[in-house]
Order: structure tokens, then C-alpha cells, then sequence
């Protein structure tokens, strides 16, 4: 076997390794790409789910016109559907996916989420990375065999000796000069093409997260507000409604009433006051944790003859650090206000206890109680204390049936 027919052999073998590269790296790309697509899914539909509870239309019922402002919120394009809904769109640089949605009229709807997704920056970068690397690859290999191919011709055709002077040295070594320099000059412009796609997906990156942020602010914004201010306004308002009953007969128990009505607003324009400037609950922060839910209880009663059994340790509230007794204290105000506004309780028990390393939260009521398999998400109030237990890391039971009131039962794992 001659000279040149092992390097016909050697250029064959390495074409097929660079062929076998780049399949190799097609198949880790798409695998690759499978990932970022599945994780792009999955956290827009946590962010989508985090922000359903603040966007239910009144009444539960979802038309049409409710998907813009959803979609706007969850930076995408929301379509809703009565029935079951069409394929998804065929546009491989769009992800979707669909989310039944609660609605009281028992119908069955379902929005389907569009979004371009954050990852696929970082995809074509590494794509376009690895396509230089083998191209690069692909130019040695060429470059190798034609300089090996150009040996063996030459070994086997010597040049004349009048071709061997040193102008015509000279000329063959500035003819390499200019193809080293063209191969530099190339594969700095690729770097420099590299350098400026990496900061592009660490701006979108960056971009991206601060929109997460601004969203998650918003979702606990309108948390804090409903728990608290709107409690706090409607536990007003029953008080106002029983005062103007007892004005005919018994005036000074009507001006004890609204007396305290008045005190009661002020706390809330304190706690409003306490919220724009990022503290803690003016309640919680002056008076402690028992003397908080003493305030809830008689703010909530509005006058009502109805009977409380609060029963809290101490020393599992003092385990608490302080965002822990905020969002306890406004899950404690969600229960009580349920009980209150749609069981018409007549007796609520709140019981905070400690069980080895968890502190248990009670809030039990004989009021109407209801069926939880048909209320489902819909409600505020219910979507609100799952996304404070969300935020606080514990397990939350809600238990009722028609006629047997509600327990609402939280467990909480203590630090050691």
C-alpha cells in the first residue's frame, strides 16, 4: 500500500468522525432543547396559577374578555374555550399549554397559554457555539487533507529545479502567511460574535427575572389587601348595620358600637399606612401575636352575638419569626372572616398549639359549612389562605360538609 492511498484511507476516516460528531451533537441539541422547552412550561404555569386566584372574574363565570388581562399579566397570549379546545399552534418558536379553569356554571373551560420562552436565547447560543465548533473541526480536517494530499503528489511528482529558486520559496511561504492570517482574523470575529450573543441572553435572563419578581410582588400585594383591608372594611360595614338597628332602642349601645367602628378604621388606615411603608402589621408589631387575634375577633364580630374559644401557647408563637406570625395572623383573619361571611357561625374556635417540632393552627366554626368539591379554586378566600401556606412552607386541610361547619387546619414544620 503506497503513501497516497493511506492518506485517501486516513481522510475517509476522519470525514466519518466528523460526521458521526455532528450527529452526536444534533441529537444532545434536541434532547437539549426537550429540557429548556419542558422547564419553560412548567414555570409559566406556576406563574400562571399564582396569579388565577387575583384575576377570577365576580361570580366565577370566565368569558372571552377576562383572557387579555390574564395574558397580559402572565407575559403571554391567554385563549379561553368552552369544551375541549383545538390542537395547539404548530410554530416550533411558541410554547403552550392548557389549564382547565374554574367556573360556577359548571361548564367546562379551558385556557390555553402562548408564550415565547425565555430559554430559547440560550438555545440558539449554544447551538450557533456548537455549529462554530464543528465547522472549526470541519476546517482542520479539509486543511489537514489537502495538506497531506499535497505532499504525496509532491513526493510523487518532484518539481523541476528551476521552480526551487527562492523567489518561488518565497512566494509559497507568503501564500501560507495570508491563509494563517485569514484563519486568525476569522476565528477572532467568532469569538467576537460569541462574546456579544452570551450578554444578549444574560440581558433577557436578567429581564426575565426582574418581570418574575415584579409579578410575584403584585400576587402578594392583592394577597395582603384582601385578607386584610377588605376584612377589615366589611367587619365595618356589619358593625354600621347592627348600630343603625339599635338606634331606635337602645341609643348608647349603638354610639358604644359605632365608637368602636371608628377605632377599627383607623387601625386599618394605620395598617394601609404600615403596608406602603414595608413594616409589619401595626397590630402584630405593637401588641404581639394573642392580642392581634383578640383585635381580629372583636373587629370581625360587628356587633354579632357570636361566641369565641381562642386558646393559644405562647411558646409555639415565640418559635415564629416575624414574616411566619404576619402570614399566620392573616390566616387566622381569613378563617374567622369565612366563618363569619358565609357559614353565619355562632361559635368559632382558634386553637395554635405546638406537636414536637410542628405548630398546628385551629380554626374550627358550626356554621353552614359546604361541599369543598364544588367550590374548587374560584374563591378568593380559599385560594388566599393555600398561597400564604404556600409561602410558609406548610400543609393546609380545609374540611366542612353541608350542616357540619369548617375546620380549617394548619401545620407548620419548626426550625430545630
Amino acid at each position: 500500500m503506497n503513501l497516497l492511498t493511506r492518506l485517501i484511507g486516513y481522510s475517509v476516516l476522519l470525514l466519518f468522525l466528523f460526521l458521526a460528531a455532528a450527529l452526536g451533537a444534533q441529537a444532545w441539541l434536541h434532547q437539549q432543547t426537550r429540557r429548556l422547552q419542558a422547564e419553560g412550561v412548567e414555570a409559566k404555569r406556576a406563574q400562571f396559577n399564582a396569579l388565577l386566584p387575583l384575576v377570577t372574574p365576580a361570580g366565577g363565570h370566565w368569558t372571552t374578555g377576562d383572557a387579555p388581562r390574564l395574558g397580559a399579566m402572565c407575559g403571554g397570549r391567554v385563549t379561553v374555550f368552552t369544551g375541549p379546545p383545538p390542537a395547539p399552534p404548530a410554530d416550533p418558536n411558541l410554547l403552550s399549554f392548557d389549564q382547565v379553569l374554574p367556573d360556577s356554571a359548571l361548564v367546562p373551560v379551558t385556557a390555553r397559554v402562548t408564550f415565547t420562552p425565555a430559554p430559547v436565547t440560550r438555545l440558539l447560543a449554544l447551538y450557533q457555539r456548537v455549529t462554530i465548533g464543528l465547522l472549526i473541526l470541519g476546517f482542520v480536517l479539509l486543511g489537514a487533507g489537502g495538506f497531506l494530499g499535497v505532499i504525496a503528489w509532491r513526493s510523487r511528482n518532484p518539481a523541476p529545479a528551476a521552480d526551487g529558486t527562492p523567489e518561488s520559496a518565497a512566494r509559497d511561504l507568503s501564500g501560507f502567511t495570508r491563509l494563517a492570517a485569514r484563519s486568525v482574523a476569522q476565528t477572532e470575529a467568532l469569538a467576537r460574535e460569541r462574546d456579544v450573543r452570551r450578554l444578549a441572553e444574560e440581558d433577557a435572563l436578567l429581564k426575565q427575572r426582574l418581570l418574575n419578581q415584579a409579578l410575584e410582588g403584585h400576587a402578594r400585594l392583592g394577597h395582603d389587601l384582601h385578607d386584610g383591608l377588605i376584612q377589615s372594611l366589611y367587619a365595618a360595614g356589619l358593625t354600621i348595620e347592627s348600630a343603625r338597628r339599635l338606634i331606635p332602642g337602645e341609643p348608647a349601645e349603638a354610639d358604644r358600637q359605632l365608637a368602636q367602628c371608628v377605632a377599627n378604621l383607623n387601625a386599618t388606615i394605620r395598617d394601609v399606612r404600615a403596608y406602603i411603608t414595608g413594616l409589619a402589621p401595626e397590630q402584630l408589631r405593637q401588641s404581639g401575636f394573642a392580642q392581634a387575634v383578640e383585635s381580629i375577633v372583636q373587629e370581625l364580630r360587628g356587633g354579632r352575638p357570636v361566641n369565641f374559644d381562642l386558646r393559644l401557647d405562647d411558646g409555639a408563637i415565640a418559635a415564629l419569626l416575624p414574616d411566619q406570625a404576619t402570614e399566620l395572623l392573616q390566616v387566622v383573619r381569613e378563617a374567622i372572616s369565612n366563618s363569619l361571611r358565609h357559614g353565619g357561625a355562632s361559635f368559632v374556635t382558634v386553637r395554635v398549639h405546638r406537636q414536637d417540632r410542628d405548630l398546628c393552627l385551629l380554626v374550627q366554626d358550626n356554621g353552614t359549612g359546604f361541599d369543598p368539591a364544588k367550590v374548587g379554586a374560584g374563591g378568593h378566600g380559599l385560594g388566599n389562605l393555600r398561597a400564604r401556606a404556600s409561602r410558609l412552607a406548610a400543609d393546609l386541610r380545609v374540611e366542612s360538609s353541608p350542616g357540619a361547619g369548617t375546620r380549617v387546619i394548619l401545620t407548620l414544620h419548626l426550625p430545630a
